[in-house]
Order: structure tokens, then sequence, then C-alpha cells
């Protein structure tokens, strides 16, 4: 494939918009079924939806097959907006050389237009930006939590206000692993479909686990058979 350029806002703008139809960022194609385990389609990875977009003759399979072209949406030119000044930000950790990644990426940021071969390290930048702004968040709610659980193994909650701290797709379960607080006290649930970070209502869960987060070490109440609206 020969390689080209693109305005470095479109591209960072492509980004968010593939992160937004996807869901998340997906660094391969990831089979969907049906409720009974029939295939239904491939999503395409966030590099290809982008790539795809800004230049047609890059899907050489089945056209039949072929992403549909992203739109970008006013939220997607403000989520781009947020991560060039997050990134820009984390300069100095770039300059020093003390991370590569950090250091391309500013690389990239800093210049007018991007190589169709970078567009990997753009389409990741969402969801690495997401993942550290609910990183910080967590580190700073971890100093002002309660200690405690919500109630006893086994017991039921209902109609409590919950707020989202982070959603990351898991690697091993079809779902999202979701970090919350409600009460005050940390909580945590596998839940089918993703939730969007803040608040919440937590309808209905039970009580699986007491368990401690694995980086602050906090207690978290563990939760199973989860409903939640937003």
């Amino acid at each position: 494939m020969a390689i080209k350029e693109f305005s470095t806002q479109t591209v960072l703008e492509m980004a968010c918009a593939a992160q937004r139809v996807n869901g998340a960022y997906l660094k391969e194609p990831e089979a969907m079924y049906s409720s009974d385990s029939m295939y239904l389609y491939s999503k395409q990875p966030n590099k290809i939806l982008m790539l795809c977009t800004l230049d047609h003759t890059v899907w050489t399979a089945d056209p039949k097959e072929a992403p549909m072209p992203l739109k970008v949406t006013q939220e997607d030119v403000a989520l781009a907006d947020e991560i060039k000044t997050y990134f820009k930000r984390l300069l100095f950790a770039a300059i020093e050389g003390e991370n590569e990644f950090q250091t391309n990426i500013n690389s990239i940021l800093s210049g007018d237009t991007v190589k169709t071969n970078q567009f990997g390290y753009v389409a990741c930048l969402p969801s690495v930006y997401v993942r550290d702004k609910s990183q910080n968040k967590i580190k700073k709610v971890a100093r002002t939590v309660s200690e405690g659980y919500l109630g006893e193994i086994g017991s039921n909650l209902k109609d409590l206000d919950c707020e989202i701290l982070e959603a990351i797709k898991s690697k091993n379960f079809e779902g999202y692993n979701i970090s919350a607080i409600i009460n005050n006290k940390m909580v945590s649930w596998l839940n089918k479909t993703n939730l969007n970070l803040g608040a919440c209502v937590l309808v209905k869960a039970k009580v699986k686990d007491h368990t401690k987060h694995w980086k602050h070490q906090n207690d978290v109440t563990r939760l199973n058979y989860v409903k939640a609206a937003q």
C-alpha cells in the first residue's frame, strides 16, 4: 500500500470517530455473533476504519464487506482537542526521552500531517486518553473513599446512585470491567455492555465478594446480577 499523508487534525478526529463506532480500541478484527452463536460479521480495527474512510482503495477484500465511512461528529472534534491538550501536558516526558510511545505521539501531534503507516499510533489515542483519565480519577478517589463494604456477601442492593469511574473491555470474558463509587465506597462488576463514565443508577445487584483494589488496596465490593441505568 502506498504511503500517503493526511491532516493531523483530520486523522485524530477519525480516530475518535472510530473509537465511538467500535466502542473500544480494536487492533485486530473482532467477530460478532448472534444470540444463538451464528456468525454475523466482523468489526474492523480502528486503524482500518480510518484508512478506508480517507482512502477507499485501501480495502481490497469483498466490496460488500467494506466498512462504512466514518462520519465525524462535534463530540469527536471536541475529544480530539482534549487529546491534543492532554498529550501536550506530557511533553516533558517525551522531551526527556523517558517514554518512547509519548515521544512518537508528540512527534506526530506536533506535525501538520500524519503518514498512513503511522495511523496505528493515532488510532489508539482515544482509548489511551480515556484509560489515563480514568486511572487518574481512581487514584484521586482512592485517597478519599470510605473503607468497608456495601453489604454482606449474598445481600441484595437496589436503587442506589452510582458514579462510573472506569469501563474496560474484558480480555477474558464478553463484557466490560466496571469500577464505580456507591455511597463513597468502591465497587466493581462485569457488565455485558459498555457504560459511560459519570452518573449512573444501580437499579439492582447482589454482593458477590469482598476484595481489594489491585493497585490502591482499597476495599472493593464485587457485584453480580447487576442492572444499571444511565
